[in-house]
Order: structure tokens, then sequence, then C-alpha cells
């Protein structure tokens, strides 16, 4: 590993100005007085921080979404095999819903 790795990772582990003035690299040097700017001024910190907010809220709901999506086509999936072997009564009652509901997932197959 290379010698401004270790101190960007020490840096980053105690981010403080004890350890910045050990470092030797200028770009953790940068790093450093660009954060204390941001720590400085309170209206830059909030804007930073919802900010980091905002974009772990879209990615947890991209994930979500990905999520509903993916068991969406696993039962639509499922529903296309179950509807080519069974009736619309036995899909119902091995799925425990009523056969109206089936019967939606049916036509919305077939869309």
């Amino acid at each position: 590993m290379s010698p401004e790795l270790i101190e960007l990772l020490k840096y980053m582990e105690h981010s403080t100005d004890e350890v910045s003035e050990v470092c030797k690299s200028e770009r953790i040097q940068k790093i450093h007085r660009r954060i204390c700017q941001i720590k400085a001024s309170e209206k830059t910190e909030v804007k930073y921080m919802q900010s980091w907010e905002e974009k772990i809220l879209i990615k947890q709901e991209g994930i979500a979404e990905g999520r509903l999506e993916g068991k969406l086509e696993e039962k639509q999936e499922l529903m296309r095999k179950l509807s080519n072997k069974f009736s619309i009564e036995q899909i119902a009652e091995m799925l425990e819903i009523d056969i109206s509901e089936v019967e939606n997932i049916i036509k919305e197959l077939a869309k």
C-alpha cells in the first residue's frame, strides 16, 4: 500500500488537526482544509448533510423498488406456471387468496 493511502486511512479514522498536521500528502491537507471550511459554515454543513441524506433515501427507494419489481416478476411467473396446470379455484386455494384476485392477476398477465 502506498504511504499516501495509509495516511488517508489514518486521517479518515481520526479526522483531527493533529493527524492532518502529521500527514505529508498535500491532497489530504486539502481535504482537511475543505472539511474545516464546511464545518465552520453551518449553512454549508447542513446543505452537505441534506444532500447526503437525499442520496441515501434515493438509493434505498431504488433498492425497495427493485425488490418489489423482482417479487412482482416472480409472482407473475408463478401464476403463469400455475394457470397452465391448475384451475382458478385450485390456484386460489393453494395461494390462500380470493378467486377474484386470481382472476385479476391472470387478466393482467394476459395483457
